[in-house]
């Protein structure tokens, strides 16, 4: 028997996770409503209690194991009535498979009705006997006021153990000899007669009831003993999360943070947070932003060098994005930029570049080999920032990792190379692009398309899983006015959607 607890939003939810976890058979042992709340954001559960046995545990789930996984869904889903119709089913047939051949037994066939006459007469014989045996018992009893064991063998014929002198039997191995002397007997021998003649076949059977009554009092006297675990089925439930942080578990994963990153969070806040507090929303949320805030990495104040490198996947934005920071350093910082591009095998790459500088009117070349950038060096050494653009690469043969170590500027003149990524990628494709350019050994990630994509949790799963800092955000097409610097900020806004919320909230 087991018993268990399952709770829920509604009644409906809950019943749902009866029938999914225990079967269409479980009896619902009680019901409650959690309605207690703190705050004024706090919510209300309903909680059912339900046990079933294990026997009909058991039936469901060979019937579950014998389904494929598209069946086993719609089993599932399906009604009560069907689903117990469905295990019957299963189990009979599992019976059917199962079920003992007759033994074959070297009893001749003109002799089977005979003999199972005379046993019936021996069974019936036997059954006489013993009513009278424990009527003499019981009368006994009351007479002489002693125990029962001791009344029925006096009443059987004496303290003495005596036997009624014994006639002449036929020989032994005669079915008929076996039963007259079985009626000569006391009342004593009369169940040992019973055994012998019964067949193979009633006493598995026997032993069978017996088996079962055993395995029913020991789950009876159990009982008390089962502890009432609750069944985690709400969300964040398979990482060790209470069902208060639900919301929030969903809230995480909805925007894009991998559940495990959300759980992780969750339960250092379930950890921390006063138990008192679980129920109200608010205050979950608020201590995950303050969570979001302390954890999130980002370039911020930092100095940059006077290199900066731009490489990534082949449309990732790398070449948006230098021209807009070029743009700002340029315009707004008003600092002596220049552009230099690597792309020499994207058809018409560099003469794009070129047209981006004669527009911000700054100096433009290209690079071939490792050794320019000595030269370039020599040459530029009287600008203040120096901006490079590498060819789009996807980084999966040797020979493509060869190229761009090529390309790159040798050890001794200092850089910082920025890996640009898409927030449109999945986060499968955003991990496998950084494991293949950690080879670059870029010290920060810059993410594009943000105006693209509505689930901006990968940013904050790629920044955790590599430990680099955010260093900045393309969020359009315009050039330079669609790009800005990481904040922790801008990371909680993009998680929670506060900038829309806010929005929804003037609009209406």
């Amino acid at each position: 028997m087991q018993v268990k607890k399952f709770e829920a939003r509604t009644m409906k939810e809950a019943l749902e996770m009866v029938k999914k976890h225990l079967g269409p058979e479980a009896i619902i042992l009680g019901a409650r409503d959690n309605r207690k709340s703190f705050g004024l954001v706090g919510e209300g559960s309903v909680e059912i209690t339900a046990a079933i046995s294990e026997e009909v545990l058991q039936k469901k789930r060979y019937t579950e194991s014998k389904m494929r996984p598209q069946d086993r869904e719609r089993f599932q889903a399906s009604p009560a009535r069907v689903q117990k119709q469905v295990m019957e089913n299963f189990v009979n047939k599992y019976m059917e498979d199962n079920k003992p051949k007759s033994p074959v037994t070297r009893t001749r066939y003109i002799d089977i009705d005979d003999q199972q006459e005379e046993i019936g007469q021996a069974d019936s014989a036997a059954q006489t006997r013993i009513k009278s045996a424990a009527q003499r018992a019981w009368n006994a009893m009351h007479a002489h006021g002693d125990s029962p064991a001791a009344a029925f063998f006096e009443a059987d014929g004496g303290g003495g153990g005596q036997r009624a002198p014994q006639a002449s039997a036929p020989a032994p191995n005669s079915l008929k000899a076996r039963i007259e002397a079985f009626q000569s007997r006391g009342a004593a021998p009369a169940a040992a007669v019973k055994t012998a003649a019964m067949p193979s076949q009633d006493q598995s059977e026997l032993t069978a009831l017996r088996s079962e009554l055993a395995g029913l009092k020991h789950a009876l006297a159990q009982f008390q003993k089962v502890p009432q675990t609750v069944v985690g089925a709400h969300p964040g439930s398979d990482y060790g999360l209470s069902y208060e942080f639900s919301p929030t578990f969903e809230k995480l994963t909805a925007a894009g943070l991998l559940p495990e990153i959300a759980a992780e969070i969750l339960n250092v806040a379930q950890s921390q947070m006063p138990p008192v507090r679980f129920k109200n929303k608010a205050l979950v949320d608020a201590w995950t932003a303050r969570y979001l805030l302390d954890s999130t990495q980002i370039v911020g104040d930092r100095a940059p060098a006077k290199v900066q490198i731009f490489v990534g996947p082949s449309g990732s934005g790398k070449t948006s994005a230098m021209v807009k920071l070029a743009a700002h350093a340029a315009v707004k910082d008003q600092k002596k930029v220049v552009l230099l591009t690597t792309d020499t095998y994207k058809v018409g790459a560099a003469d794009q570049m070129r047209i981006y500088a004669q527009i911000l009117n700054v100096p433009f070349a290209v690079v071939r080999k490792q050794s320019d950038w000595t030269y370039l060096m020599n040459q530029l050494a009287g600008y203040d920032l120096i901006l490079c653009d590498f060819p789009g690469m996807s980084l999966k043969s040797v020979e493509e990792i060869s190229l761009l170590r090529g390309l790159l500027p040798p050890d001794s003149i200092q850089s910082d190379i920025h890996l640009v990524l898409p927030t449109t990628a999945k986060n499968e494709d955003l991990y496998e692009a950084g494991r293949r350019f950690k080879v670059t050994h870029f010290k920060d990630v810059i993410f594009t398309g943000l105006d693209q994509s509505t689930q901006h949790g990968n940013i904050y799963n790629f920044m955790k899983h590599f430990g680099v800092p955010l260093h900045s955000f393309g969020i359009g097409t315009r050039v330079p006015e669609d790009i800005e610097m990481a904040t922790r900020e801008r990371v909680l806004d993009l998680i929670f959607k506060l900038s829309k919320m806010k929005k929804a909230e003037d609009e209406a």
